[in-house]
C-alpha cells in the first residue's frame, strides 16, 4: 500500500470516527434532553397531584365537620323522640332536618390525566407511584360507600318517611340542603297563605307508640350511625390525603 492510499485509509477512519461520535454525541443529547423533560413532567404533575391534595383536605375536612353534626342531631332526635312529652316540637324538627344528605367529590384531574395517558410511569419513585394510586383507589371506595349510603339509605329511607308519609310539612331551614334549593323553596313558602304556612306537622297529631313515629325514630337513629360512617371513612381519607401530600412535598 502506497502512501498516499494509507493517507486516505487514515482519513476515511477519522471522518468515520467523527461520524459515529457525532451519532454517539446526538444520541447521547437526545437522552439527556429526554431525561430533562421526563424529569420536568413528573415533577409538575407531582404538583398537581399535591394541589388537588390541598383541595381534597379542605373538602374532607368540611364533609367530616358535617357527618359528625348530622350524626349527633340524628341522636339528639331519636333521644328526643324517645322521651315522654311534652316534646319540644322546634328543636326536634330542627335535629331531624339536619339529618340530611351531602355528596363528597375529591379533586382528581390530575391523577386521571396520568391515568389516561399512561404517564404514571413518569413517577420514579414506586414507593410514592403506589402511594397514590392506593390513595385514589381507596378515595373511589369511598366516594361510592358515601353516594350509596345517601341514595339508599338518606334519600331511600329518610326522606321518604319525612315526606313520603307526610310526617313533616316541608319547611325551609337554613341548616339543610344547598344555598340555591334553600332559596327556592323559601320562595315558594312564603307565597302560602298565613293559615297554610301556620300547621302543625302531622307527627304531633299522632301517638308517640304509633308505628309512623316507631318508624321515624329507627330510621332517624340508622342515619345517625350512616353519617358517623361517612365521617370516619372520609376523616381516614383526611388523614391519608395529608400523608400523601407530605410525601409528594419531601419528594427530590
Amino acid at each position: 500500500m502506497t502512501n498516499k492510499q494509507m493517507i486516505q485509509w487514515k482519513r476515511i477512519s477519522v471522518e468515520a470516527a467523527a461520524i459515529v461520535a457525532s451519532i454517539l454525541l446526538a444520541f447521547a443529547i437526545d437522552a439527556w434532553w429526554a431525561e430533562q423533560a421526563e424529569e420536568r413532567d413528573e415533577h409538575e404533575s407531582l404538583a398537581l397531584i399535591h394541589r388537588d391534595l390541598l383541595e381534597a383536605e379542605d373538602q374532607l375536612s368540611n364533609y367530616v365537620a358535617y357527618a359528625k353534626s348530622a350524626s349527633e342531631s340524628g341522636i339528639n332526635a331519636y333521644v328526643a323522640l324517645s322521651r315522654p312529652g311534652p316534646y319540644d316540637r322546634e328543636f326536634i324538627k330542627t335535629e331531624l332536618l339536619r339529618v340530611d344528605r351531602r355528596t363528597v367529590r375529591i379533586p382528581r384531574a390530575a391523577y386521571q390525566d396520568l391515568l389516561s395517558t399512561g404517564n404514571l410511569r413518569i413517577i420514579e419513585e414506586r414507593q410514592l407511584r403506589d402511594s397514590i394510586i392506593r390513595f385514589y383507589e381507596l378515595m373511589e371506595r369511598t366516594e361510592l360507600i358515601i353516594r350509596t349510603s345517601n341514595e339508599s339509605i338518606l334519600d331511600g329511607l329518610v326522606v321518604d318517611i319525612y315526606y313520603g308519609e307526610g310526617l313533616l310539612l316541608p319547611v325551609i331551614s337554613n341548616d339543610v340542603g344547598q344555598e340555591t334549593v334553600n332559596a327556592a323553596n323559601k320562595s315558594i313558602f312564603e307565597k302560602l297563605p298565613a293559615d297554610v304556612r301556620a300547621m302543625q306537622d302531622p307527627l304531633w297529631q299522632l301517638d308517640s307508640d304509633s308505628r309512623e313515629w316507631q318508624r321515624l325514630r329507627a330510621a332517624v337513629l340508622y342515619a345517625a350511625t350512616v353519617h358517623s360512617i361517612g365521617a370516619e371513612l372520609a376523616g381516614d381519607l383526611l388523614n391519608r390525603a395529608s400523608l400523601l401530600a407530605d410525601a409528594i412535598n419531601s419528594a427530590p
